[in-house]
């Protein structure tokens, strides 16, 4: 009731001071209108942006002298004085720049510095010059110190991100602020499309309130674009391994009317029949080979696609943006070996494989100064069916080079016993954020989140499954959050307290393995979980600080397997976190050359860790009671006349079991690096007739980690994992001011030998070339 009442009293409070407001126009030389320009209020908080014709407003200023900061990529920044006596109008003329800003540098455009320079810890990537490049999100990711992205092998085999010695589903991903993994696994990181991208952001440690999940120790949002503007963005990119990548995104949008739909849609295949190392085994006497053989994958396809279409209006007095939308997507795979065996295994797999069909339906409002000045309300509702087919049946035995024997194993299947299985998923989604500003320097935000998940199935072959998922299981999650920032002397201080309470609810059926016994299992938990982020900023220093206690329930997948490899554990207890995080960013002041360093440490105090523990096809997650993760990562980059961009990332993570009755106290935990960096270096060269012409290099080390727990392995020539070094090269060309782009990449240069995730091999050099068509009104 006291929430109720506190939600309540925010929505309706009004303020009697603060009444006048700051309107206008941004021109440039040409007198005409300059879209999109971030407009800054100081000594406030306020911010805003020009819309589609110019035109900005800042209401809820007191009496007073302000200063105006006016920014844009392409234009040189604007500062105008305004004394506020009256609701006041101005006019701004914005000059264009003599040099273009740098559109790769992780320095970001002018609202990505105002969001770094928050009080949360958090990382900004412009993705404008990425665009071009044939990268996906998850290979920008990786670009950020403290996070380090691991792939099986090739496009749409099973990755995971670590954040600052967090990883899998204890980082949350999001598209604009929607929990990601429930749009399957045709839409994830490493295979989303990086022109439908606008943004990254990537939270170490506390997150904001208005991602309302529950994120044990970091989250990354995706941010695609929503400007009210007509724009077609098509491309289409070929390589190595029978790669394809197609996007195409577009969007109409009305001024006078307000109504806006757009599509947003991509298409991705790859044969992924890259070379290997194989030691072959000797049917007749049943040894491996000494020496490695290269084989090619033979049955390792993948297929994915997606249409998202959304209709509504933008930039009405009774919405910012409503949205109504249908998403379809779909996703293909083929199984070349146990996706959870160490290394290479002798026999492959030549038949089994993986699909799922997605139909998502969402709904999005946003609307600033909503009944009142200073009343923000974001809300968005999602609802998901899946359906999930894992087939494994074949009984037939493949050597490497895509031979086999029929019937070898009649009774089981390629990777353990037969199973045509299943599943289907049906997701409720909703989020609802409000914010009211209630002076320059308080203001209050709540938040609530909702989070149904029902799962059915059955299998063909498999009675356990049949058992567990004749009927529905069911998972519920709610987050009530709230939380109040206040800054002080002229915004150089920010401090943000915030609290969230958990809710959570599990209807289970467990079943023995012969599926002849079952029994019901019901488990319910609350939780409160709190934090606090503070900042200080100086003239070139920033200084950082947050904590939050943090919680996260186990996933469905974690709880109820994959019907396949992974098996059930429904009694998986909830993860409790610790986490402080202290950091500092300093730079130079504006000019040719600009350095920024940002030096970053973190400490992780897990209770009831959950740890995938790899058994081939009996694989399942425990608890590991405590794990203790202690780090620092540091980025410094270097700009050069807006022209040559260099950036070192690096991170050292000591991870390890906290139990001291464990038999592994101490030990670093298995699989998991613990020590990687990056180097990029970019330069741009413009050309003329706008055309401009950009080298990118990339370099990435891992330092070699263990495979299973260290005071354990039984030799560690077999339980390390080698250290990686690859070198990537990126050219781009863009013709007439970025409407025609042309991108060569190739990855891997010098083709090294790259074993990462289970000691799995990666692809080796791979070639790929883009073409993108990218045309706005």
């Amino acid at each position: 009731m006291k929430l109720l009442l506190f939600i309540s009293i925010l929505f309706t409070a009004t303020v009697t001071y603060g009444q006048f407001s700051i309107n206008g126009k941004v021109l440039d030389d040409k007198k005409k209108p300059v879209p999109f320009a971030t407009v800054q209020v100081k000594p406030t908080d306020k911010n805003t942006r020009t819309d589609n014709n110019g035109l900005f407003n800042v209401d809820n200023l007191s009496k007073g002298n302000y200063e105006i900061h006016f920014r844009c990529v392409g234009f040189d920044e604007k500062t105008v004085k305004v004394n506020v006596t009256k609701n006041t109008s101005i006019n701004v003329v914005m000059s264009q720049a003599t040099t273009e800003l740098e559109q790769v540098t992780i320095l970001g455009k002018s609202e990505a510095t105002l969001l770094r320079e928050a009080a949360y810890a958090v990382e900004v990537v412009e993705t404008e010059g990425f665009k071009n490049s044939t990268v996906d999100a998850s290979q920008l990711l990786g670009r950020i110190s403290g996070v380090n992205i691991r792939q099986d092998g090739g496009l749409g085999s099973n990755f995971s991100l670590s954040l600052n010695g967090l990883s899998g589903n204890r980082i949350r991903t999001f598209i604009n602020g929607i929990p990601m993994d429930y749009f399957g696994t045709s839409l994830t990181l490493n295979n989303f499309p990086v022109n439908q991208i606008e943004g990254i952001e990537v939270y170490k440690g506390a997150v904001p309130i208005h991602l309302s999940s529950d994120a044990l120790g970091g989250a990354v949002n995706i941010v695609t674009s929503t400007k009210p503007i007509d724009y077609v963005d098509a491309s289409y990119s070929y390589g190595n391994f029978n790669t394809h990548r197609a996007s195409l995104n577009a969007q109409v949008h009305d001024n006078k009317t307000g109504f806006t739909a757009r599509v947003k849609s991509f298409l991705n295949h790859s044969d992924n029949d890259y070379k290997i190392d194989v030691h072959l085994l000797d049917f007749e006497s049943g040894k491996l080979a000494d020496e490695p053989t290269e084989v090619r994958r033979f049955h390792d396809a993948y297929n994915s696609k997606m249409v998202w279409a959304e209709a509504g209006v933008m930039g009405k007095k009774f919405a910012d943006e409503l949205m109504f939308g249908v998403l379809y997507s779909e996703n293909y795979k083929e199984i070349q070996q146990n996706p959870y065996a160490t290394g290479t295994p002798a026999f492959p797999v030549g038949e089994a494989f993986r699909q799922e069909d997605k139909l998502i339906y969402n709904f999005t409002y946003h609307k600033k100064d909503l009944f009142t000045q200073g009343l923000n309300v974001n809300s968005y509702f999602v609802y998901v069916d899946s359906e999930e087919n894992s087939v494994d049946v074949s009984p037939n035995r493949y050597d490497w080079f895509g031979n086999y024997e029929a019937d070898v194993h009649p009774t089981t299947g390629e990777m353990g016993r037969k199973s045509d299985f299943t599943l289907n998923q049906k997701n409720l989604l909703g989020n609802v954020n409000g914010e009211y500003v209630l002076t320059n320097n308080h203001s209050v935000a709540v938040n609530y989140s909702l989070n149904k998940l029902t799962l059915q199935g059955a299998d063909k072959h498999q009675p356990q499954n049949n058992t567990q998922f004749s009927n529905p299981n069911d998972v519920l999650k709610q987050v009530v959050g709230a939380s109040y920032t206040y800054s002080a002397f002229n915004d150089k201080l920010s401090t943000i307290v915030f609290g969230k309470q958990y809710f959570y609810k599990l209807f289970a059926v467990q079943s023995n393995y012969q599926g002849t016994e079952s029994s019901d299992f019901n488990y319910d938990n609350d939780a409160l979980g709190y934090g606090l982020a503070a900042t200080y900023k100086l003239r070139t220093i920033q200084f950082k600080a947050s904590y939050e206690k943090a919680y996260r329930f186990p996933e469905s997948y974690e709880l109820f397997g994959d019907g396949l490899n992974v098996i059930p554990n429904q009694e998986l207890l909830p993860e409790e976190s610790d986490n402080l995080n202290l950091g500092l960013r300093w730079s130079t002041p504006p000019r040719r050359n600009r350095i920024q360093a940002e030096l970053n440490g973190f400490v992780r105090n897990t209770k009831n860790y959950i740890r995938f523990e790899p058994r081939m096809n009996r694989s399942y997650y425990v608890n590991d009671p405590k794990v203790l993760a202690q780090g620092i990562d540091l980025t410094v980059n270097y700009l050069f006349n807006n022209v040559f961009n260099l950036s070192l990332a690096g991170t050292y993570l000591n991870l390890r079991n906290n139990d001291p009755e464990s038999a592994v106290y101490k030990d670093r935990l298995p699989n998991e690096p613990y020590l990687f960096s990056n180097l990029t270096m970019s330069y741009k060269q413009v050309l003329p007739s706008d055309q401009t012409l950009t080298f990118t290099t990339i370099s990435r080390y891992v330092h070699d980690f263990y495979l299973a727990w260290p005071s354990l392995a039984a030799s560690e020539s077999k339980s390390v994992i080698p250290s990686q070094l690859t070198h990537n090269i990126d050219v781009t060309y863009t013709l007439k001011d970025g409407r025609y782009n042309l991108s060569l990449l190739c990855t891997n240069i010098f083709d090294a030998k790259v074993y990462d995730n289970l000691n799995q091999q990666k692809p080796g050099r791979a070639f790929s070339i883009k073409a993108r068509y990218f045309i706005q009104n």
